[in-house]
């Protein structure tokens, strides 16, 4: 068991944003969170990686490797962000540095816990392994001279590059075109491949047929509805499960 969340519930001073959602995931598996817009999805994602924003107050336990990360101290939360566990956000733009040019910014996420010997070949190897032909322009480029899909690209090579086990993926395909969204699909596919696990919240039932084993199905902060992608699609048993179905 790669990750075992179990009653997990999330604060936002009196407003409770979560209620005891419980799930695991496996080594080599793509579990997918769907819901509406407000549902809780992100949050759970942010709770994994310790992101959420001061004042949050968390319940409940998330055991990652068997160890619980909510009990670990930000410099041990620190050994495993990036190396261990890495996230992928919706928005490239705004977490990709304006200043700083794409190579040295793959370059940093990999000598933050590998080191300093191999980062350059280490970042032009992710850059083609997410499909990006032209890798020595993107590798000199900053982040304005390129397009969204390219974005996205580069971000997943920065969550790649020390090859996690765990990649959280919040909305990663919303901005993009039904093109671009197949290809950055087809690279999480990818990372489930090589044995990795994928946590990937999305609100389009779409993106699930493509790529989750699972699916969580969260209403209001709460699961109402857990199981294979199949038996989701094609005998749901939550009424708000075969709402969200029919909305396609």
């Amino acid at each position: 068991m790669l990750l075992k969340v179990e009653n997990l519930s999330l604060y936002y001073g009196p407003k409770r944003v979560l209620k005891d959602v419980s799930f695991s995931l496996e080594e080599g598996e793509i579990l997918c969170i769907v819901g509406e817009s407000g549902s809780g999805k992100s949050s759970i994602l942010y709770s994994i990686a310790r992101l959420l924003p001061k004042g949050a107050r968390v319940e409940g336990s998330i055991r990652f490797k068997g160890m619980n990360l909510l009990n670990l101290s930000e410099r041990e939360l620190r050994r495993i962000r990036g190396k261990e566990i890495s996230f992928v956000f919706q928005e490239p733009s705004l977490y990709l540095d304006p200043l700083f040019k794409i190579g040295s910014q793959i370059e940093e996420a990999y000598r933050a816990h590998m080191g300093k010997n191999g980062a350059r070949q280490k970042a032009y190897e992710v850059l083609r392994k997410v499909g990006i032909q032209d890798v020595d322009r993107v590798y000199n480029s900053y982040p304005h001279q390129l397009s969204g899909g390219l974005k996205q690209r580069v971000c997943i090579a920065i969550a790649s590059v020390c090859e996690p086990s765990l990649i959280l993926a919040d909305e990663p395909t919303t901005a993009l075109d039904v093109t671009l969204q197949s290809s950055i699909l087809s690279l999480f596919r990818r990372t489930k491949e090589e044995g990795r696990s994928v946590l990937l919240v999305t609100h389009d039932f779409g993106v699930v047929a493509e790529i989750a084993d699972r699916v969580l199905v969260l209403k209001e902060g709460q699961v109402v509805e857990e199981g294979d992608v199949y038996s989701i699609f094609e005998n749901p048993k939550h009424e708000y499960t075969k709402r969200l179905l029919l909305s396609l």
